[in-house]
């Protein structure tokens, strides 16, 4: 390099008040010479900034697109990223209740009392979806998040709500697409029964695993439903009926005033 700018350039470029030929020539010239980069004066305090500034930016993980779109909902950053941080099986179950709810829907259509395979498996779905969304034995991240200043109850409930918001939609979906479906009640006939059924889940899931409490809720469910299919003269649609669903409202409401209790004491 035969030639290398004079202060007077050199501090013209760093102030900004080259004019733009000069300013273009002295940034060609100082990509090649070391010499002169060295003797440019710099805003130490400034470059720290824009250091900070770049490390920020590159080590930030991007939010996906459903932290996004919870975000955009008026939910917090930091609750949309745990709600979008669910356990591969969570996933796996909202893929395998899409397929379920077509495939008992599309039977209820061809089979005679196809309702009724509709019947006993709606009320299990927002159940299955909440046993797989939190816990140490489904969820990857769980000593991660165990840690975290909403891990127990808080995250167990907002994880609920993750998985009750897309069963239910799902679920009520399914219901208006039966056959012979004319009243709201042949509509949302299985929602009790299905939020009791989380409602008992949560209850039991301060004793065991979640995965367990609804694996014993789960069971409770069909064997209340094979001892009234055994029983002469009982239909098992008769656990929908006016008085079951009464009944189903009143543990559902015990159960709501345990968890909240759970909660406010955690």
């Amino acid at each position: 390099m035969s030639w290398h700018l004079t202060h007077d350039q050199l501090h013209r470029y760093a102030t900004h008040t080259a004019d733009d030929v000069t300013a273009m020539s002295a940034e060609a010239h100082l990509t090649h010479c070391s010499h002169c980069r060295d003797r440019l004066p710099t805003d130490e305090a400034w470059l720290e900034r824009s250091w900070a500034d770049l490390r920020d930016i590159v080590d930030r993980p991007r939010p996906s697109p459903l932290e996004r779109l919870l975000t955009a909902l008026g939910l917090r950053e930091h609750t949309a990223t745990l709600l979008a941080a669910t356990p591969t099986l969570y996933r796996a179950w909202l893929a395998a209740t899409v397929i379920v709810l077509a495939a008992t829907l599309a039977l209820a259509h061809e089979i005679p009392r196809g309702t009724l395979l509709f019947a006993c498996t709606a009320p299990v779905v927002p159940l299955v979806g909440v046993a797989l969304a939190y816990g140490r034995g489904v969820d990857p991240a769980h000593s991660l998040a165990s840690v975290t200043p909403w891990a127990g109850p808080r995250l167990l409930l907002l994880r609920t709500c993750a998985v009750l918001a897309p069963a239910l939609t799902l679920c009520t979906i399914a219901a208006l697409l039966m056959p012979a479906v004319t009243t709201v009640h042949e509509t949302v006939f299985w929602l009790l029964p299905a939020l009791a059924m989380v409602a008992g889940c949560l209850a039991l899931g301060r004793w065991m695993h979640l995965s367990m409490a609804g694996g014993v809720i789960g069971g409770g469910w069909l064997l209340l439903l094979t001892v009234c299919t055994l029983l002469d003269g009982t239909d098992p649609l008769q656990v929908f009926s006016p008085l079951a669903q009464a009944g189903w409202a009143t543990a559902l409401a015990l159960l709501a005033a345990v968890i909240a209790l759970r909660v406010r004491t955690a």
